[in-house]
């Protein structure tokens, strides 16, 4: 995978398909836009306004699809990172919740250990996991190309 100059501060234009106008992105915007293990499910065309699919997306540069870019990341960094995203992080949040939510609810119920079990698991995929995941694995997604 090419490096680019790429920067925070500069950032990079991406066109929505349907006005064919570019967005100027930067910043933190620009790396969680990135980054394929943060939580994205659109962004917001500067032109013609309101938060639309990434799939409506393409970069000016590459003419990629925004969408794409973040699954072709993702199939490039170490295996360990997506098992640490999909499967370990939740995993964890669920044998977590089984045992908080009881103790916390003084509660012992089926419900309650599945509930909180749950919610313990989504926190950790979307939330926690790639927090944890961007402090072990400090890498810089927007300077990839």
């Amino acid at each position: 995978m090419a490096k680019s100059s790429y920067s925070l501060k500069v950032g990079r234009v991406y066109i929505h398909k349907k006005c064919k106008q570019g967005t100027q992105v930067n910043g933190e915007d620009f790396e969680g836009l990135c980054n394929p293990f943060k939580l994205c499910l659109g962004t917001v065309c500067a032109s013609c306004g309101g938060p639309r699919a990434l799939k409506t997306f393409y970069w000016e540069d590459t003419k990629e699809p925004l969408d794409a870019y973040r699954k072709r990341l993702r199939t490039k960094v170490p295996a360990i990172y997506t098992y640490w995203w999909l499967w370990i992080s939740p995993l964890i949040g669920l044998i977590a919740g089984s045992f908080l939510g009881p103790l916390f609810l003084k509660k012992s119920t089926l419900p309650v250990v599945a509930g909180s079990a749950v919610a313990c698991a989504l926190i950790m995929f979307l939330i926690v996991g790639p927090q944890v995941l961007t402090l072990v694995a400090p890498k810089k997604y927007y300077k990839l190309r």
